[in-house]
């Protein structure tokens, strides 16, 4: 066997594993519905968890005494959870 026939043995082997790699990827992948649902999921949680950071940095910073309105807020929040649940 001469180089020539060698190297193409050798590429053609690589565009082989490569072929059989996509496929695996492919298949891991799943299907346009699930990608979809997964990023709905992805930017939903995202979403909520940017809310809860927010709602999280504005109470810390409001014990801290940076936001001194935020406090009352939140009291007056609570004072209507609390009559609701009565």
């Amino acid at each position: 066997m001469t180089d020539q026939e060698q190297f193409q043995k050798k590429g053609l082997q690589h565009l082989r594993r490569i072929e059989n790699e996509l496929e695996d990827i492919k298949d891991r992948t799943g299907s346009p519905k699930r990608l979809f649902l997964n990023g709905m999921l992805y930017g939903a949680g995202a979403f909520v968890g940017g809310i809860l950071a927010i709602i999280f940095g504005g109470w810390l910073l409001s014990i801290a005494g940076f936001i001194p309105g935020f406090a009352e807020i939140a009291d007056i929040i609570n004072a209507a959870i609390q009559s609701k649940a009565r």
